[in-house]
């Protein structure tokens, strides 16, 4: 596997559509073929399908009423016409609070650009949160 520069701009991208709420770019990046899947943080956000995927995307953006990613330094490696991409962006609410995420990306390289196969945007939960003790984790 070799890093990416070019998925490494494309998570910036991705931040940057978020903040803007660019339903558009999204529409662009997801994959249309089948087994595309995108995971939210709620436990009922597991959407199939490119149509499902840009639906929801197009819905949450607009009812979030803006919010501005700031970004950090991602991973970004590709192998061959499959790529991924992680990263740790932060979310600022237009309240001032920042809630820390976690982004995880596979892409495919299809012939008009990368396309988003796989999307995971979810916060950490600490152990002791979830299952009532320490865990070690380092």
């Amino acid at each position: 596997m070799e890093a990416s520069k070019a998925l490494k701009r494309l998570y910036f991208g991705i931040c940057e559509a978020l903040s803007s709420g660019d339903a558009a770019f999204f529409a662009h990046h997801f994959s249309q073929e089948d087994g595309v899947l995108a995971i939210g943080t709620d436990p009922e956000e597991w959407w199939a399908g490119y149509g499902a995927i840009t639906k929801v995307f197009k819905s949450q953006l607009e009812e979030a009423g803006g919010f501005q990613i700031r970004t950090d330094t991602p991973q970004a490696y590709r192998e061959g016409a499959v790529g991924w991409v992680a990263g740790r962006p932060v979310l600022k609410t237009a309240d001032g609070s920042e809630i820390p995420f976690r982004l995880t990306i596979v892409l495919q390289q299809e012939p008009d650009d990368w396309k988003i196969v796989q999307w995971h945007f979810s916060a950490g939960v600490s152990n002791e949160a979830l299952i009532g003790r320490t865990l070690t984790i380092g």
